[in-house]
């Protein structure tokens, strides 16, 4: 089986890795066969649900960075297996048919007919070598540098999806938090960098940020910050990219991941699945 989790390497020496979950729109045959969409329908949920372009503006970003960050990147689509749910129970989006092996498209209609491989399978093929990935690249980095910053790449449709609270603010940039691994620093770098792209908001629609479970809440140096982007900021009406604004956002992340960067190598002071509500 192709490994789920592409890991991109940067320099030896960068604590940053760019995390880029829901970028992939490939969908292993057997798991297509068991899913309940027409080609037209899933090209649809495919628009609706993929983070459409993240991998370029992350790959934007290490080109650009002064010390090349680290990536990884979900080959497959979410519809496969969500990697940054949790895969039990304590699984919020779980409500909604969309935990780590999504039951319900983004209107709520069935995905699966029942047919394919198991929920337990997919976890096992796909979820759980995933996080095996992650988990030793953020270990990695913490040996290598003694720190190790997660910055979850993503975005999100103007319009919300039937599954979400459309009262929620949607501004152009979302950051998302975590209490315990987003120390003030890197919220308001964050802040800082992409306001050029236009307002942000904290923790809406989307909150939290990824951390390992193997690191999350026991590992303090293992710091973490969501960069979500609205989607209509950077692809057309047609749902395609715009290269310049792909460049400028890749930029902007490479100015984050720079000063996340400086400031974790050179402060010295420790401030997750935090798998919390992430879209």
């Amino acid at each position: 089986m192709t490994q789920p989790c592409v890991i991109l390497p940067g320099d030896p020496t960068s604590p940053v890795v760019l995390h880029v979950p829901h970028a992939g729109r490939e969908i292993p045959p057997d798991v297509r066969a068991g899913i309940a969409l027409s080609e037209s329908a899933l090209a649809a949920e495919l628009a609706e649900s993929t983070d459409t372009a993240t991998d370029s503006i992350a790959a934007t970003a290490t080109e650009r960075a002064a010390r090349r960050p680290w990536r990884a990147v979900h080959r497959y689509s979410r519809l496969v297996v969500d990697p940054e749910r949790f895969p039990d129970a304590s699984e919020p989006m779980l409500r909604h048919g969309r935990g780590a092996v999504y039951e319900r498209t983004c209107g709520g209609a069935a995905l699966r007919t029942g047919t394919g491989p198991t929920a337990d399978e997919l976890l096992a093929r796909y979820f759980h070598p995933y996080a095996a990935a992650v988990t030793a690249l953020v270990s990695e980095r913490l040996a290598a540098t003694g720190a190790a910053v997660v910055i979850d790449v993503h975005s999100y449709p103007a319009r919300p999806s039937a599954f979400e609270d459309a009262a929620r603010p949607r501004p152009p940039i979302c950051v998302g938090t975590d209490a315990a691994h987003t120390p003030p620093w890197l919220a308001e770098a964050a802040r800082r960098v992409f306001e050029a792209a236009g307002a942000v908001e904290f923790d809406t629609p989307y909150a939290g940020c990824y951390v390992p479970l193997a690191h999350y809440r026991r590992d303090l140096r293992v710091t973490a910050v969501m960069i979500e982007i609205r989607r209509d900021l950077y692809l057309d009406a047609h749902g395609e990219p715009r290269p310049a604004a792909v460049a400028d956002l890749g930029s902007m992340l490479a100015e984050l991941a720079d000063a996340a960067t400086v400031y974790s190598l050179t402060s010295g002071s420790p401030t997750g699945t935090g798998q919390g509500e992430r879209d």
